[in-house]
């Protein structure tokens, strides 16, 4: 795949050109309005589109390096936009209110999400002992958490990027991320302010058509990401995997079968008196494609791909990939102890290195790292 691309006339089609009225701005967007008309400011798409393939860049390169996109938009016409974006990417989402601590307390969060995934299986089984009343008791339970948390219930951690629609109503969300250092892809209309946002995409954050092209954008962003992240690694998603010894064993099987029982056939069609021609057992010979289990031999490529001896696997740290993994090779860190020693200034030197400013702390990966090397 590649990055989405999208065309100036897409985005005036949307109506994402239109912001509030003139009386509801807010001046820092000033640098963003191209003017007004019938006392409405217009946004000037001409410094949209550059930053609209900014923020996809960013989108794509976080899920690339293994990382995960949060998206974040309760208001009525974005829950769904919002909803079926994330699940098309494998992302995570919260379209029906904001948790105050949902990241900033997270592991209270954390007993919700327990709690919820006990009430489906609970809820999923026949429920036998049951009465009406509790069984009607936990499916509203159910309801109310899948509501607030469903989105979330898999992320595992706090995110590395979200994607916000209308900073205004998820002010809590922009500064929880604030907080805890967490970037920020955010659509800004003309009465937001864009001081805290690290990637803004200045449009309307209010029309249905506008939400839906930000929301296609973003998905494919970071569904190119995923793909980036497998052509790293250097294996084909369709053909990355040899086939699994049993099923060789089961293919050879059925093939020599196929081989032989032409070869029988021939046999009992012959003449018992013609036993010179015995010679036409040759066709058995027909068996020496069992040669065809060396292709187990590219079992060797493996030990290409298999980091070095003394080399330890950065993929059992969280958050880190195959991408990510590679990038660490390639700046000399291959072991646990390595990242384990490292310092402050270290820290930051590879945070901006590898260019995850800020995600070696709140990934704990030198706490880590000390646990994975002893």
């Amino acid at each position: 795949m590649a990055l989405p691309d999208f065309t100036m006339r897409q985005l005036l089609e949307a109506g994402i050109h239109f912001g509030h009225q003139k009386s509801r701005w807010n001046p820092k967007m000033e640098q963003y309005i191209f003017g007004t008309r019938n006392k409405i400011h217009i946004m000037d798409l001409s410094k949209t589109v550059p930053l609209l393939h900014q923020a996809l860049v960013a989108v794509r390169d976080v899920v690339a390096g293994g990382g995960r996109v949060l998206f974040v938009g309760t208001k009525r016409q974005a829950s769904d936009p919002i909803k079926l974006a994330a699940q098309s990417c494998a992302q995570y989402y919260i379209n029906h209110r904001w948790l105050g601590g949902a990241l900033t307390n997270w592991n209270t969060v954390s007993n919700s999400i327990k709690r919820l995934n006990e009430l489906n299986k609970i809820l999923e089984s026949d429920a036998h002992g049951l009465t009406k009343k509790e069984l009607l008791k936990m499916t509203r339970e159910q309801n109310k958490l899948d509501r607030a948390i469903g989105g979330i219930k898999d992320m595992g951690g706090i995110p590395n990027l979200i994607f916000i629609i209308d900073t205004n109503k998820e002010s809590l969300a922009v500064a929880e991320a604030k907080k805890l250092g967490i970037p920020l892809v955010a659509v800004l209309d003309s009465n937001c302010n864009p001081d805290d946002i690290d990637f803004p995409i200045p449009g309307n954050d209010d029309a249905s058509r506008a939400i839906e092209l930000y929301c296609d954008l973003i998905a494919r962003a970071a569904l190119d990401g995923i793909s980036q992240a497998h052509g790293d690694a250097g294996f084909d998603l369709g053909d990355s995997a040899d086939l699994p010894e049993d099923v060789v064993a089961e293919v050879e099987a059925a093939t020599d079968a196929e081989i032989e029982a032409p070869a029988a056939a021939e046999e009992v069609a012959a003449p018992v008196v013609e036993e010179a021609p015995k010679e036409k057992a040759a066709p058995k010979a027909k068996a020496a494609p069992k040669e065809k289990a060396a292709p187990k031999a590219k079992a060797a490529p493996k030990a290409e791909a298999a980091a070095p001896a003394g080399d330890d696997d950065l993929k059992e740290l969280s958050g880190v990939g195959p991408a990510l993994e590679k990038k660490l090779h390639a700046a000399g860190i291959t072991t646990f102890a390595q990242i384990a020693a490292w310092n402050d200034a270290e820290v930051e030197e590879f945070g901006e290195k590898l260019s995850f400013k800020g995600r070696i702390e709140r990934e704990g990966w030198i706490d880590q790292a000390k646990k994975l090397s002893k």
